[in-house]
């Protein structure tokens, strides 16, 4: 059975993006109030350390304590509408 070049080149470059986006680096941006030091932090950036491990780096979570990304009272609805990934 012969396939025109067409379909030939389209299933190449559908395999090619598969292939790129199983390879690439995913990041998610974890808000959350507490400062860097407290137990709740140092627990939840240990976790982030542990999926990075876990995955190969292809999934990294970056901890955003001290309310620097959002404040307290803003987390959940940032993670709801997606403005952050996860949320503490």
């Amino acid at each position: 059975m012969s396939y025109p070049i067409k379909h030939i080149a389209l299933a190449t470059f559908a395999g090619l993006t598969l292939i790129a986006s199983v390879q690439a680096q995913t990041r998610w941006d974890l808000a959350n109030a507490y400062p860097a030091t407290n137990y709740h932090t140092e627990n939840i950036t240990q976790f982030a350390r542990d999926v990075e491990a876990a995955t190969g780096g292809k999934l990294k979570i970056t901890v955003h304590a001290n309310a620097s990304l959002f404040k307290a009272p803003e987390i959940k609805r940032a993670v709801q509408s997606g403005q952050a990934q996860a949320g503490l």
